[in-house]
């Protein structure tokens, strides 16, 4: 933003606009995101997530009345803990719920839904712990062992604790959606691949951030109207869509890409279910 000194005259005000259209600043282009949708029940999951991408959420916890000397939980409100949980994998917080006040049932329902990746051999640690402004206290501090082939089976994983305290948690392989997994700039007469879901068709086909997408359905970008690219790419994502494209190395290949299972990370931010 420019800063005008009083008594300027216009010709050093348009000498100054000129410096900054002539520094470099390019033109910024909305990033267009194919859609993503729910996966339906009967599609197969192929292929199916990686082993080591887990879907974590905790169901909820049981917490006794009284701590295990017989103290109350709080000394002020109605001394019931402000219970919030952490999972932690080789000592990184990965999980962390938000704080559900004065409950002895906390069920944390706007924690983060989402994905979650812990390799194999990973130490994986359960905390739940009562909030205070002065010291936070823990309630329970328990190991998960063999999480990957808790993920594998039908039922929840259930924590007791030594302090009387419960903890249940959903393990699963990882949730999926469906899609492309594919983000794009519809520039002037060209679009750019900006980026691309790990877990995807879009990465499954080697598709990277920077590349051109020259051709969509066999007709030339540059020869669109407006909005056609992106028309043809959301009209044929699930029959496949044939595009041509050039790398920043000037490679140029075709590929048809489908949609498929999307399985997020969760720093991809993408809303799952579960």
């Amino acid at each position: 933003m420019l800063k005008f000194r009083p008594k300027m005259s216009v010709s050093r005000v348009l000498s100054s606009l000129a410096l900054v259209l002539l520094s470099g600043c390019g033109a910024v282009y909305p990033e267009v995101a194919t859609p993503i949708r729910s996966l339906p029940s009967r599609i197969e999951h192929k292929p199916p997530p990686p082993a080591d991408l887990l879907f974590i959420r905790f169901v909820g916890a049981q917490i006794p009345p009284k701590t295990r000397d017989g103290r109350i939980w709080d000394a002020t409100g109605n001394a019931l803990p402000d219970a919030f949980a952490k999972l932690l994998v080789d000592k990184r917080e990965i999980l962390v719920t938000p704080v559900q006040s004065d409950t002895l049932r906390p069920t944390w329902r706007d924690q983060p839904i989402a994905n979650y990746q812990i390799p194999q051999g990973a130490t994986v640690r359960v905390e739940l712990w009562d909030s205070n402004p002065i010291n936070n206290h823990p309630i329970c501090v328990h190991d998960i062992d063999n999480i990957h082939e808790q993920a594998q089976a039908d039922s929840n994983v259930e924590i007791d604790c030594t302090s009387g305290a419960r903890i249940e948690i959903i393990v699963d392989p990882a949730h999926a959606r469906l899609g492309l997994g594919l983000y794009y700039e519809l520039r002037t007469e060209q679009v750019f691949v900006t980026r691309v879901l790990r877990e995807s068709p879009a990465a499954r086909a080697k598709l990277k951030r920077g590349d051109a997408i020259l051709k969509i359905q066999g007709i030339d970008v540059a020869k669109m109207e407006e909005g056609q690219a992106q028309s043809l790419l959301n009209a044929n994502a699930s029959t496949g869509v044939l595009i041509r494209v050039k790398s920043p190395d000037g490679t140029e290949r075709e590929l048809t890409l489908k949609e498929g299972p999307v399985y997020p990370f969760a720093d991809e931010d993408i809303r799952i279910e579960g």
